[in-house]
């Protein structure tokens, strides 16, 4: 959206980029951060025993990508264990618990080929290092850390972030990870909502069972992929909505970039009666034109939603149906 460009090279934005925390990207830039990342700085963490710094490299994915060759955790350690599994997608400073994903399909992936050591940095830590006293975006797919490498962040850090993204498990995968109801419970106390909630899972046959319906490696594959699938994770996305900011006194230019960037978020992220409220607050408080901008594409963006056709499973909806046969009914009566 050319509006959302517009937002992103203004001077507030300029002046103070927005930062973005990506752990476990995998060098694959984040999907839904496609559009900002131009505008961004980004820092990610990649373990490596051989390299124990950062790197400051351009990016033409990002303004300025910040590559830490270390673990993220709540606390900094130059000596962690980490556990390399036979799928390096499992591996993870936890210890995968083998008895509890035994009935799992999937189960031979975590199997513990080889303990080796990382070093372990707080984001914290990291953010004073680079001198950078923000952050905007947060993603973590850790492998059972993401709630406690968040949390570690600090109430302060954690009221500015725009947008956080997490992976935690439901069914048991690792000794002591966060869960998915923890973060549930953990967020409550924050002004948040949670956007999105994918849940993910595999199937619930074993690996031993696989081979005494088949001892054929692709047709196992085929039978797991076919069988139903339990609940094992859940991908969730937050977003701020700024229930704190309410209060600003009229024209507080420190936070008119914070209105800003969240508004840009929201569209990106399909919340356009969010980004609607915010424009709204923000037009009040600010008095920038950009905001009536923003609120008119806003209302534009909800009244287009109706070609996504999604209001056909409300009209499929029983109780829907006889509500509309009651009020024409109703309609009869009253305009004989």
């Amino acid at each position: 959206m050319k509006i959302i460009d517009q937002v992103l090279q203004r001077k507030e934005l300029q002046e103070y980029p927005p930062v973005l925390i990506d752990i476990g990207a995998s060098g694959a830039i984040h999907d839904r951060w496609k559009t900002i990342a131009p505008y961004s700085i980004c820092i990610t963490f990649e373990p490596d025993t051989r390299k124990f710094d950062y790197i400051q490299q351009e990016s033409k994915n990002y303004k300025k990508l910040y590559k830490f060759y270390c673990g993220a955790g709540s606390q900094d350690s130059e000596d962690c264990i980490f556990y390399l599994t036979h799928s390096p997608y499992c591996s993870s400073f936890l210890r995968p618990d083998t008895e509890k994903l035994q009935p799992y399909s999937f189960a031979d992936k975590f199997i513990v080929e080889e303990e080796t050591r990382y070093p372990v940095k707080s984001i914290r830590n990291v953010l004073e290092e680079l001198h950078i006293h923000y952050v905007d975006g947060y993603k973590s797919d850790s492998q059972g850390w993401d709630l406690r490498i968040f949390s570690a962040m600090g109430d302060s850090l954690i009221r500015k972030v725009k947008v956080a993204e997490f992976e935690p498990g439901i069914m048991d995968a690792y000794e002591g990870e966060d869960k998915l109801h923890q973060v549930l419970s953990f967020m409550e106390h924050y002004p948040f909502f949670l956007s999105r909630l994918d849940i993910k899972g595999v199937s619930r046959i074993s690996p031993q069972n696989l081979n005494l319906i088949s001892d054929k490696n692709i047709f196992q594959k085929i039978i797991a992929a076919s069988h139903k699938p339990v609940a094992g994770w859940g991908e969730m996305v937050y977003i701020n909505t700024f229930e704190d900011e309410t209060n600003l006194p009229a024209g507080n230019a420190g936070n008119i970039r914070d209105y800003l960037l969240d508004i840009v978020i929201a569209m990106l992220n399909g919340e356009y009666g969010l980004s609607l409220e915010l424009s709204q607050k923000a037009s009040t408080l600010f008095h920038d034109p950009i905001f009536k901008k923003l609120e008119d594409v806003s209302i534009r963006k909800i009244r287009n939603t109706i070609w996504n056709l999604r209001f056909l499973n409300e009209v499929k909806n029983p109780v829907w149906l006889a509500g509309r046969l009651i009020c024409r009914k109703a309609e009869k009566l009253f305009h004989r």
